[in-house]
C-alpha cells in the first residue's frame, strides 16, 4: 500500500525539556491509527509537529499529499452571541489554502453543501455556531476539517466532552470517512470503544514510541502482561 506519511528521527523540545525523542513511523493510505498514552506523553506535540504548528529540533516529516484536516481539542464555544454561522465556520477550511483574494466562490459553496449533507447537518447551515449543542458544534468543526477533501484527518480527543450518544454517532462518522471516503485517520484518544471498534493500528506514545503496530497485536501484548 502507498505511504502517506513518513516520520524519521523526530525530536521536539520545549526549552530544555525534550517532549518527544527519536520518533520513527510510517502511515499507509487508509490506516486508522489510535494514538494513546498518558497525559503529558507528547501526543498533541506529535500531531502539531506533523501539521507544522511547532518546529521539531531534529528529524524529518514527509507527506505525500499536503492536504490535512485537523480537529483540535476543545474548540467549541458557549458564547451564544458569537456571530459566525455554520456555513461561515466550514468555509474557513477552504480559505486557508487559497491565495488572495480569499473569497468563497460557487465551487466552494457546493463543497460546503456536500459536506453538510455528508454529516447530516444541512438544517444547521444558517444557524449561529454559539447556538448549537456541543455535539452539533463538533460536527460543524469536523465539517470544517474535511471540506477540502484531506488525505489525512488528525483529531485530538474529539469526543472527550461529548455525551455517550453523540460520542457513538461521532465515532461512526469518522469510521465512515475512513472506510467509504478512504481518509487516513490519526486519532488521539482515551476512548476504548473507538479503539476497539474502528482503528486498525495503535501507537502508544510516552515521549518515545513504546508500541506501533496492529491493534490485535497490542491487545495480545496487554493480555500477556495481565497474566504475568
Amino acid at each position: 500500500m502507498n505511504k502517506v506519511l513518513t516520520v524519521k528521527n523526530l525530536s521536539v523540545k520545549y526549552g530544555r525539556y525534550e517532549v518527544l525523542k527519536n520518533i520513527n513511523f510510517e502511515v499507509l493510505l487508509g490506516d486508522y491509527i489510535s494514538i494513546i498514552g498518558p497525559n503529558g506523553a507528547g501526543k498533541s506535540s506529535l500531531v502539531k509537529a506533523i501539521l507544522g504548528l511547532i518546529k521539531p529540533c531534529q528529524g524529518e516529516i514527509m507527506l505525500e499529499n499536503p492536504v490535512i484536516g485537523y480537529l483540535p481539542q476543545k474548540t467549541y464555544t458557549n458564547d451564544k452571541a458569537f456571530p459566525a454561522t455554520v456555513k461561515e465556520i466550514i468555509s474557513l477550511g477552504l480559505l486557508g489554502t487559497k491565495k488572495h483574494p480569499k473569497i468563497v466562490n460557487a465551487s466552494d459553496k457546493e463543497k460546503i453543501d456536500i459536506t453538510l449533507k455528508k454529516l447530516k447537518i444541512t438544517e444547521l447551515k444558517n444557524r449561529k455556531i454559539g447556538s448549537l449543542s456541543g455535539g452539533e458544534q463538533q460536527r460543524v468543526l469536523l465539517a470544517r476539517a474535511i471540506v477540502n477533501n484531506p488525505s489525512i484527518l488528525i483529531l485530538d480527543e474529539p469526543t472527550s466532552a461529548l455525551d455517550p450518544e453523540f460520542k457513538k454517532e461521532f465515532n461512526d462518522i469518522i469510521h465512515k470517512l475512513n472506510t467509504i471516503d478512504k481518509v487516513t485517520i490519526l486519532l488521539i484518544t482515551h476512548d476504548n470503544s473507538s479503539i476497539k471498534q474502528h482503528s486498525n493500528k495503535i501507537m502508544y506514545v510516552n515521549r518515545e514510541i513504546i508500541y506501533y503496530g496492529l491493534r490485535e497485536n497490542f491487545s495480545m501484548i496487554q493480555e500477556e502482561g495481565n497474566h504475568e
